[in-house]
Parts: C-alpha cells; sequence; structure tokens
C-alpha cells in the first residue's frame, strides 16, 4: 500500500469538541472525512485513528457491515468518524 498523507482542518464547535476534516493522498482512490474529537485530543491520536480506518476499509464488507459481525460489546466511545472517497 502507498504511504498515507493526510491533511487536516479543524473546527471548534459549541460543544467544546473538535470538528476534524481530512482528505488523503497516497491511496489509489484517495478518502476524505471528518471526525468528532475532544479539546485535548492528541493530534497523533487523531492521525492514528484515521489511518486505522483507512486501512480497516481494505476489508470492506467487514468495515462496513460491522454490526453484522459484532457478537460483543462494541466501545461506544470509539470517536464518530465519516469517511467518503473521492
Amino acid at each position: 500500500m502507498d504511504e498515507l498523507k493526510v491533511r487536516l482542518s479543524s473546527k471548534r464547535l459549541n460543544s467544546g469538541r473538535f470538528q476534524v476534516g481530512f482528505s488523503t493522498e497516497g491511496i489509489s482512490a484517495g478518502y476524505y472525512g471528518y471526525l468528532l474529537t475532544e479539546s485535548q485530543t492528541p493530534v497523533a491520536e487523531v492521525l492514528r485513528k484515521i489511518e486505522r480506518h483507512i486501512h480497516a476499509m481494505a476489508d470492506s464488507e467487514r468495515y462496513f457491515q460491522r454490526n453484522l459481525f459484532s457478537f460483543g460489546h462494541r466501545k461506544m466511545k470509539t470517536g464518530r468518524i465519516l469517511i467518503f472517497k473521492k
């Protein structure tokens, strides 16, 4: 897989959280999306979360239908993320 390059932008919400917008380069189709984070979340953690989700999308059936494959309890505080193909 190509090296993942991520561009970030952020917007502070009234709740005190941040909406982080991102776009990727270096992946065949390219992706963009949004992530909701707490104000004290380090940038490195935000990048790891984005990379983890992008790489998980390689197994698209399992990623996009993860509720069908979840037999245990899911972590509810996983950070909301929306990812779209460019």
